[in-house]
């Protein structure tokens, strides 16, 4: 009998040992956090409302990380990580799949879109780093010392930062001597290796395009029987070789454009380059157009010819030359 009793109580021992670990603070401590949407946009260097920039789009994940300072600044390698959540934009709110749960205290936090998952690495000095991929429209911000308490659960995030770029393509004839159209695939050769780890809330270095990467779209909206559109998130690029490659059925006719585009061209963070492929029988006519995001998306936006380049190239396609000035390192943010 003795034997039970000591047993149980070494249970409860070990039972409350294991709870005080896993749990720094009361469950009455604990304060679910809330996030504005009225400071969160994700365009590039805007903040505010009414200047212009977008809201998140419906459905977007963001997680979010809470950390307390160790010294005097902020610093991922020393700070302690104190928790995180999940959230999704739905309408004009911030809706919490897993809510961030604090202390009263004052955090940093740091934003991340889309919720990738954060991973601490290093040795001796920590590092948190994250994947992103093709297709990651990847977004970040700080938010430094937001003080969390019962009145003031609410707190409002910096302007997230886009730190990858938008490709563009449309296709369509402009000639009445093509009468039907399908467009099979784009491909985009010697790009950047996907996908690339970085340590959260720092730009994603401008890489060199690595000679085995070709990033291949297939998926096409149809505006028209005779029009279709594309568009993905690309990793930056630094300036450099690669080629475009255009695989369509036009007049029942399998055919393939191929074109070595300018060594000056780069993919910079930030930016939207539309490519636009006109048809016209025995030869087509690619145009290329940067914008920064915010402006591309309004639709807004005189950039002048050292942004707007026109490259006319036969069937077949060859070498083509930037008549319009450089898209390479000098465009910048």
């Amino acid at each position: 009998m003795k034997v039970k009793v000591i047993h149980c109580f070494c249970s409860l021992l070990l039972f409350t040992a294991c709870s005080i670990q896993s749990e720094p603070f009361s469950e009455r401590d604990r304060i679910a956090v809330r996030f504005s949407l009225s400071g969160i946009q994700a365009e590039v260097s805007t903040r505010a409302d009414g200047d212009g920039t977008s809201p998140l789009a419906e459905g977007t994940t963001l997680r979010i990380l809470a950390f307390k300072r160790v010294g005097t600044n902020a610093d991922l390698s020393k700070d302690e990580y104190m928790g995180e959540g999940t959230y999704k934009v739905t309408g004009n709110t911030l809706d919490s799949d897993s809510p961030l749960l604090l202390q009263e205290d004052t955090y940093d936090f740091y934003a991340l879109t889309p919720a990738l998952t954060v991973k601490q690495a290093g040795t001796g000095m920590r590092t948190y780093i994250v994947s992103v991929g093709y297709g990651d429209d990847y977004a970040t911000s700080l938010s430094k010392a937001k003080h969390v308490s019962m009145k003031s659960p609410t707190i409002t995030l910096e302007t997230l930062t886009r730190h990858c770029a938008k490709l563009g393509f449309r296709a369509f004839p402009i000639l009445g001597n093509i009468s039907s159209l399908r467009i099979h695939s784009i491909e985009m050769t010697n790009m950047v290796k996907s996908p690339v780890e970085k340590p959260l809330n720092e730009p994603i270095p401008m890489a060199d395009g690595d000679a085995g990467t070709t990033l291949t779209l297939t998926e096409f909206v149809s505006t028209t029987k005779m029009e279709f559109s594309t568009s993905t998130i690309a990793l930056p690029r630094k300036a450099g070789a690669f080629k475009l490659t255009m695989k369509a059925l036009v007049n029942g006719i399998e055919e393939t454009y191929s074109a070595s585009l300018p060594t000056g061209l780069a993919f910079q963070p930030g930016y939207c380059y539309d490519f636009t492929i006109k048809l016209k029988g025995d030869a087509a006519a690619l145009e290329l157009s940067a914008l920064p995001w915010s402006e591309h998306s309004q639709g807004t936006g005189d950039m002048g010819a050292f942004y707007n380049i026109t490259l006319t190239v036969v069937k077949g396609w060859e070498n083509v030359e930037l008549d319009g000035g450089s898209l390479g390192e000098s465009t910048t943010n």
